[in-house]
């Protein structure tokens, strides 16, 4: 079906006259009605408002073969994901740059790219983000569905942030719904049946790793003048807080994703006894460590949850990078690190050296 057709067809299921879609566009009634006469088509400029005014996609206005074009689309994004489950990161960005190359009116895939490249920038400290912030605004100029609008400003604010930009990472986010606004929050005693019951899983690990994630961050957070706002004897406090909380939501240890916060609360707590020359919670928090990261590298990401809470629900998790995971990191650093070189000797170390050593990946 041609532009002309597809525009003539939409118009009639919005129920709007040509004269009230060439008001809208601001050009005149007779335009209009040549494009449905397929005697002239709109400019390329026109195409944004056409699929905002209508709602749909590029695709869709242009009448490109969409079923053709999800099912290669769907190929690309499985070879994306094939690759980023071995820690592939630059191939995985490389794959869905060749597919938005191919099909670039797919707002979906686009953002998957945005997040790839964000990803993959971020650790890498590079702090261009030009070709990110060119796809969302894309979408965000053109794109009519909420939930992609919303995904879409969440990473470009990322890409901000990443970039060093504070004050557009701020502008950006002020447009984000505020939490007590959001679809999840408004369900919460709404959902009901299979499907519901998974939304409400969904919503709970949510809030489980925003908890974990505001009590670290709090922990670290700093006043106007640069100062830390709780004291180190309260930092150390709300670190084992971080640890207490983990293993009462997974008493039977099955912490999956939320493994990485325990190596997080387990790092801080290693570097206060080291300072306070604690060797017995240095042993405590350092071996308590190293279980949470076997945790981390070893779970299987698409395994259901046996612990209550959470019990069926399959959240899939971290995915390291190839060549490197948790224990190979704190294996490195009781290796490598000067702060260690006096409790090397201690048959401690090896002991929690050699179980790391299983687990790291070269």
């Amino acid at each position: 079906m041609s532009i002309g057709s597809n525009i003539r067809r939409l118009r009639r299921e919005k129920d709007i006259t040509q004269e009230q879609l060439a008001e809208y566009l601001g050009i005149s009634s007779r335009a209009v009605s040549q494009w449905e006469c397929e005697r002239t088509m709109p400019d390329i400029s026109q195409i944004p408002s056409l699929c905002h005014f209508f709602g749909v996609s590029s695709d869709t206005l242009l009448g490109i073969d969409i079923e053709r074009n999800e099912a290669e689309i769907e190929k690309y994004l499985y070879r994306a994901k094939e690759v980023l489950k071995i820690g592939e990161f630059e191939k995985h960005t490389e794959i869905l740059r060749e597919a938005n190359k191919n099909y670039p009116g797919n707002y979906n895939l686009m953002r998957k790219l945005a997040s790839a490249i964000v990803g993959e920038y971020s650790r890498k400290g590079i702090k261009d983000y030009s070709e990110v912030y060119d796809l969302c605004n894309r979408i965000l100029s053109e794109c009519t569905e909420d939930i992609i609008r919303c995904k879409t400003l969440q990473l470009l604010a990322s890409a901000y942030g990443y970039a060093g930009d504070r004050e557009k990472e701020n502008e950006t986010a002020r447009k984000l719904s505020h939490h007590n606004y959001t679809y999840e929050n408004y369900m919460v005693y709404r959902w009901d049946g299979n499907e519901g019951f998974y939304e409400r899983h969904h919503y709970m690990r949510s809030l489980i790793v925003d908890l974990l994630s505001m009590i670290g961050n709090a922990a670290d957070h700093q006043d106007d003048n640069g100062e830390l706002i709780y004291s180190y004897e309260e930092r150390k406090a709300m670190r084992k807080l971080e640890i207490d909380i983990i293993e009462l939501i997974f008493p039977d240890g099955d912490y999956q994703y939320e493994a990485e916060y325990g190596v997080g609360a387990c790092s801080r707590l290693v570097s206060g006894c080291l300072l306070d020359k604690d060797t017995e919670g240095l042993w405590y928090w350092l071996e308590k460590g190293a279980d949470f990261a076997i945790h981390a590298d070893t779970y299987d990401a698409e395994a259901a949850h046996t612990s209550l809470i959470l019990k069926g629900y399959s959240d899939g998790g971290w995915i390291p990078e190839k060549g490197g995971n948790h224990s190979k990191v704190i294996l490195d650093w009781m290796i490598e690190s000067n702060e260690m070189s006096e409790y090397r000797t201690d048959p401690k170390f090896n002991e929690i050296a050699e179980k790391l050593r299983e687990y790291a990946k070269e």
